[in-house]
């Protein structure tokens, strides 16, 4: 787990350096009471309307390796508008291979952004997927803002509440880093199962 990060971060690193106005890269590191937790978000602007992105989330225990998590997402992205864009993605998630299509409004701002995704998602059967992201950065002082964000995710299909996830951080921001407590929550088969990881958190928007 720990080769492919580095890996991953190493091949980012080195895209960068080449073409660094039309890639991003955020990696977001937490050292949780239960596990480990990296997620980054890489995206790639052809032009003002397509976008590629890849989200990609490991959350690996300390020791026992019982409840390890892994989120591999690639999307395409075509803007409709500066508000709404269309889109398709295929990747893996527990327990295998997804594909999914929907649509996202979003509003961005120098101190805040919310987007709200609807689509399907299928993965052994369909579902319907809803996506809620909030960003806060109010400023504090001059060089230092407050940061708020929130990411909750869930599926619905016939079956009930598949899966759902919430992601909470509250912190600091400064320049490019922010920093401070995290939690993440993660539920799994209509809430039988339930994970939950409490810690500090680090990101970089490279």
């Amino acid at each position: 787990m720990k080769a492919k990060i580095i890996a991953i971060t190493a091949l980012v690193s080195a895209s960068l350096s080449l073409n660094a106005q039309k890639l991003t890269y955020t990696p977001d590191l937490v050292l949780g009471h239960r596990s480990y937790t990296y997620m980054h978000n890489i995206n790639y602007y052809f032009n003002d309307r397509i976008k590629l992105n890849n989200l990609t989330l490991f959350d690996t225990e300390y020791t026992k390796d019982k409840e390890n998590i892994f989120f591999i997402r690639n999307t395409l992205a075509y803007n409709l508008t500066k508000k709404f864009s269309v889109n398709v993605a295929f990747g893996m998630k527990n327990p295998g291979a997804f594909f999914s299509a929907y649509v996202q409004y979003r509003i961005a701002k120098p101190t805040y952004s919310l987007s709200y995704s609807i689509g399907t998602t299928y993965q052994k059967g369909f579902s319907l997927e809803q996506s809620v992201s909030l960003e806060y950065m109010p400023y504090l002082k001059e060089n230092i803002q407050g940061y708020f964000s929130v990411l909750a995710i869930g599926n619905l299909d016939n079956s009930g509440y598949p899966r759902g996830l919430q992601f909470v951080r509250l912190g600091i921001k400064q320049d490019k880093m922010m920093y401070g407590i995290a939690s993440n929550f993660d539920q799994f088969n209509n809430g039988k199962k339930t994970l939950e990881n409490i810690g500090a958190f680090v990101k970089y928007n490279f």
